[in-house]
């Protein structure tokens, strides 16, 4: 049985977003521009497990800052679900499109939320951008311990698409890596595997 995500460590309003699922058979509000992110295969064996809709009615979303809530607005919203055979969900993925006249506001504030989620935590300096052309921020925990290990920020300015990938902990039995050090070493694969995708996609659907 899939494990119910929690987001225990980093802020009440992260578990809301992760939690929220759209309606079942909800008319799906995407777009072409997000059909990239929806369809990848990965040589390690991680597979799509599978994808669902912003629901019907949902036209934005609350973020925390150190300066109070703010409102993100969304145009289409795409949730991508990612697993190894034999295991329990690796990568819960959101992939939204943004209002392009909103956009660098927007942004700004997605960024406030993520240093906000940051304090505390392990912000990894580690990971240049840009990947494949996206700017990437992103944070884990140092210890294995938790629902989410990490959060990781994509953003594709000329698209106006924001990706927030939550990399998820299991019970061991239940998940494909058993030290830090093997997380980081998926998570890292992941993120270069899962951008060069979505922009072989992208080229692909021109």
């Amino acid at each position: 049985m899939r494990s119910r995500i929690g987001y225990a460590l980093f802020s009440a309003a992260a578990v809301v977003s992760v939690l929220q699922l759209p309606l079942p058979n909800a008319k799906a509000q995407s777009t072409p521009t997000l059909a990239p992110y929806t369809s990848c295969q990965f040589p390690d064996g991680l597979q799509v497990a599978g994808v669902t809709p912003l629901a019907p009615g949902i036209t934005s979303r609350e973020v925390d800052t150190d300066s109070g809530p703010r409102q993100i607005d969304l145009e289409a919203g795409m949730r991508v679900m990612f697993a190894y055979p034999e295991t329990d969900f690796f990568a819960n993925v959101k992939a939204e499109s943004l209002p392009a006249a909103n956009y660098p506001r927007l942004k700004r504030y997605l960024l406030d939320d993520f240093r906000h989620l940051a304090n505390g935590n392990k912000v990894n300096t580690a990971m240049h951008f840009p990947l494949n052309g996206f700017e990437i921020h992103g944070l884990d925990r140092e210890k294995l311990e938790g629902s989410v290990l990490g959060i990781y920020l994509l953003f594709d300015d000329p698209a106006h698409v924001v990706t927030t990938i939550y990399l998820l902990n299991q019970e061991p039995k239940d998940r494909k890596f058993q030290t830090i050090a093997e997380y980081a070493a998926l998570r890292d694969r992941f993120l270069a595997s899962y951008t060069a995708c979505i922009r072989a996609n992208q080229k692909n659907a021109r």
